[in-house]
């Protein structure tokens, strides 16, 4: 799993049958400082994230299980919407 904040959401009117039901979101992926990468992830997301939250994001079969369809061709999915984090790094010399 990694975190990251979402940034937009993608929409496409032609796509194969099995991700017809689902809602697509762009993320920008976040490492263990907060600082943000500059590569965006495109995930599937049933709990209702919005542009600027912070998210959960699983990779593979666990976000198609997380999503109800081991069939879908996906390869992440929004498992969780975070209120906080709370990392005690250290900063370093």
């Amino acid at each position: 799993m990694f975190i990251g904040t979402v940034v937009g959401q993608l929409w496409s009117t032609k796509k194969v049958a099995n991700l017809n039901s689902l809602r697509f979101l762009l993320i920008r992926p976040q490492n263990l400082d907060k600082e943000p990468n500059t590569t965006l992830v495109v995930v599937a997301d049933i709990l209702g994230a919005g542009v600027g939250e912070k998210v959960m994001i699983a990779y593979g079969r666990a976000a198609r299980l997380a999503i109800g369809n081991e069939d879908a061709s996906i390869e992440a999915a929004v498992v969780g919407i975070i209120d906080n984090i709370d990392t005690q790094l250290e900063t370093p010399e």
